[in-house]
């Protein structure tokens, strides 16, 4: 069986045409993130100007979604806008002709038609490698609108070893599409899932070389902290494997598991609460944590009689989550979880509501404990709360990062902080405004003028 994926109204009778939003044509209407296909059912797969009406992280399931469906050595066939000989064009085309070009950048605004972004050469070579493609090659050509485009031919690895982890690792994304697991609008989580499973199919490769399971359990344990749901895809993926005996799974399984229902990456977040709030320390917080979280699951899955009490002990920890913040442990997901705290600690400064703003701006340290704008605008708010001393506090607080570290308009706010900071300490002359601070903009704003 061969597949032409995003067929439109295009029929071709030596394929099974398919599309998700066209049916005038097609045989079957089905996405080509979740194919309705078995694994090793199709010689060859084309999907002609398709891969860019999908976002980023949707390619990467879609090239998933061709490998798993492809025999060993079937052909993949793609074909998309040359992105870097569509920008030429535009820059030395007219103003008319330039209106015409922006569509074969940005597509059509119908219904499936729509292009979400467009590949340089290089880069979809890499994520076809990554999904486990060999023999890629590129033929630069017009199609029949006169559109600058490339087509990629490549094939399906077939060496047995390395093909049964590139086929695992497409099991696991099946499996999060069809369970909803995956939120292709949630770049930030996306992609710290993405990572994880790079990694995790990094240290299954290497296991052709080395024959070391230790990696794996690490890759694993790391999994758990950052989140134990996600987990769950990875152990259904190796069921029926060879990588983990019978006995290692159920305990795995059943520290997982016990996780989940704990809500572990929130119990690590309330921990990071906690940390000391010292300024540019964010890493060193942040590893502690990890490393307390690994700690724990390394003791439940290892060692039967540390079990009951550490889990008694993250049951009285568990007690305190009122509501779960995140559903993901990761340096970068707490740091945009700090940042929605941030904004709403200005607006609420902006309208006056002082104390709200200074629960948010803590709770944005609390989480990340390296932006001098979070501690700045907290010392802004506690002086209006009248609350000098601790104001002052985390006014030094402020100036201590520029001792860390190099900032643009560095002796313009420096300036600005030490002026609000002497206004505190001896309530003489001028009042400062202290108004909220979100970024360096205002400084740039005033040179602008």
């Amino acid at each position: 069986m061969k597949l032409n994926i995003g067929c439109g109204k295009k029929y071709d009778p030596d394929y099974c045409n398919i599309d998700l939003y066209e049916d005038l044509v097609a045989d079957r209407q089905m996405s080509a993130l979740n194919l309705e296909f078995d694994d090793f059912s199709c010689e060859e797969i084309k999907a002609i100007h398709v891969i860019e009406h999908l976002s980023f992280f949707e390619t990467i399931y879609a090239l998933s979604e061709f490998f798993r469906v492809l025999k060993p050595n079937g052909k993949l066939i793609i074909e998309t806008p040359d992105l870097e000989k569509a920008c030429q064009h535009y820059l030395k085309a007219s103003e008319e002709q330039k209106k015409d070009i922006l569509g074969w950048f940005f597509g059509v605004p119908h219904k499936g038609l729509q292009h979400k972004i467009c590949f340089p050469p290089f880069l979809l070579k890499e994520l076809l490698s990554n999904a486990g493609f060999k023999a890629i090659s590129t033929d630069f050509y017009y199609n029949n609108e006169s559109i600058p485009s490339i087509r990629f031919e490549c094939n399906k690895l077939s060496e047995s070893y390395p093909l049964s982890f590139f086929q695992l690792i497409t099991k696991i994304r099946k499996s999060m599409l069809v369970n909803n697991y995956i939120d292709f609008t949630d770049s930030f989580i996306t992609k710290e899932q993405d990572d994880l499973i790079s990694k995790f199919a990094s240290e299954l490769l290497k296991l052709e070389q080395i024959d070391n399971k230790s990696s794996v359990f690490e890759i694993l344990n790391e999994i758990a902290i950052k989140s134990p749901k996600f987990l769950i895809f990875f152990l259904d993926g190796l069921k029926n494997q060879a990588f983990l005996s019978e006995k290692e799974m159920k305990v795995i399984r059943n520290t997982v598991e016990l996780l989940i229902d704990l809500k572990f990456p929130n119990i690590l977040l309330n921990s990071l609460k906690k940390v000391p709030l010292q300024p540019g320390t964010q890493k060193i917080a942040f590893s502690s944590i990890e490393s307390f979280g690994r700690g724990i699951i390394t003791k439940i899955n290892q060692s039967a009689e540390e079990r009951a009490e550490i889990i008694e002990r993250l049951k009285v920890m568990s007690e305190d989550i009122k509501d779960g913040e995140i559903s993901f442990f990761s340096f970068e997901i707490i740091r945009q979880k700090s940042l929605d705290y941030f904004y709403k600690g200005i607006k609420e400064a902006y309208l006056g509501k002082y104390k709200a703003a200074h629960n948010r701006f803590l709770e944005a340290i609390k989480l990340y404990r390296d932006d001098f704008f979070y501690y700045w605008n907290l010392a802004k708010v506690l002086t209006k709360l009248e609350l000098g001393k601790q104001a002052i506090k985390f006014y030094k607080f402020t100036l201590r990062f520029f001792r860390l570290k190099q900032f643009q308009f560095r002796d313009k706010m420096k300036a600005d902080i030490k002026e609000e900071l002497r206004w505190v300490k001896n309530r003489q002359g001028e009042i400062p405004k202290f108004e909220p601070v979100i970024s360096i903009e205002k400084y740039i704003n005033s040179i602008r003028k």
